[in-house]
């Protein structure tokens, strides 16, 4: 007698982004093992009805893409003798409309990234998180999206820089953010005042602006990639031990990507014995790049 099967249909909820379709590789694995359906359902939330005409038009266009997005996602997955179906809903109230899609297609497990354009349980069910997940009708396999903030440690150099595309491909395929981080180095105390008699403390404002207004081309660049970026620049005495104290106290933080040079001379391989102390001491994982000779 051939045991029946755990499970006959498998859901992934989707909005879109990159971070909820982290969860397809693990449904489609579960699908494969078990036999079972996929259904692939977009959830879009709609915010009141509205009868002007250019805004159904808008709507039907969204749609169309959306459509196209999921059939897109079907094929691959098709490819690969994933039997995959696909599905459109919206509604004002998510979490009713995501029951009504489990119980009509009579799904035996969602799985669901817990990340995609923003936090995906506080996007359902709003502040009722807990008491949603104790009573949700099937088993709920939540996936955590493996990057969702990248740092890449920068010091002014182009060296340095050469990080950014590296960072910037994982950023896109993982919809995460960049944060493009640089460790300030002022003064010793001991020397400030001296600095400020001498008159050079104008010197050491103006190496603070230019580095700042160099991050936010940077940053500025990336968003024009349509990509998440910002930049941050923290001041301490030790680079390596900013950088593994930014990632250490910074909410989300899954990756550093670095140059394993950045400044000529003593400074670029300085920058290789900072990448070294990072990678022995972060908490995360360390990505070193090799600058292009």
């Amino acid at each position: 007698m051939t045991p029946a099967r755990i499970y006959n249909r498998l859901l992934v909820l989707l909005d879109g982004s990159s971070a909820a379709e982290f969860a397809i590789r693990f449904a489609s694995d579960l699908a494969t093992k078990h036999d079972a359906d996929l259904v692939l359902l977009y959830l879009e939330h709609l915010s009141g009805q509205t009868a002007d005409p250019d805004a159904r038009g808008d709507s039907a266009r969204d749609q169309a893409g959306i459509n196209a997005y999921l059939e897109g996602l079907r094929k691959e997955l098709r490819a690969a003798d994933v039997r995959t179906y696909i599905q459109y809903t919206a509604g004002h109230d998510l979490a009713e409309a995501l029951y009504k899609v489990i119980d009509s297609e009579r799904i035996s497990a969602v799985v669901m990234s817990t990340q995609g354009r923003t936090a995906m349980l506080r996007w359902l069910f709003g502040s009722g998180v807990e008491r949603a997940i104790n009573n949700f009708p099937v088993p709920l396999l939540l996936v955590r999206p493996m990057y969702q903030r990248i740092v890449v440690p920068l010091d002014g150099s182009r060296w340095s820089e050469s990080a950014i595309p590296r960072a910037a491909e994982l950023a896109r395929v993982h919809d995460a953010e960049l944060v493009l981080l640089h460790v300030y180095q002022p003064r010793s105390g001991d020397y400030a005042g001296q600095w400020a008699l001498a008159g050079q403390q104008q010197i050491a404002d103006q190496a603070y602006e230019q580095m700042q207004e160099q991050l936010i081309a940077l940053r500025n660049s990336l968003r024009q990639e349509g990509l998440r970026a910002r930049e941050v620049i923290v001041r301490g005495g030790n680079p390596a031990q900013a950088i593994c104290d930014y990632v250490e106290t910074e909410e989300g933080i899954s990756l550093v990507v670095m140059s394993t040079h950045g400044r000529t001379g003593l400074a670029r391989w300085l920058m290789g014995s900072v990448a070294q102390e990072v990678i022995k001491h972060a908490r995360c994982p360390v990505m070193l790049v090799q600058p292009d000779k």
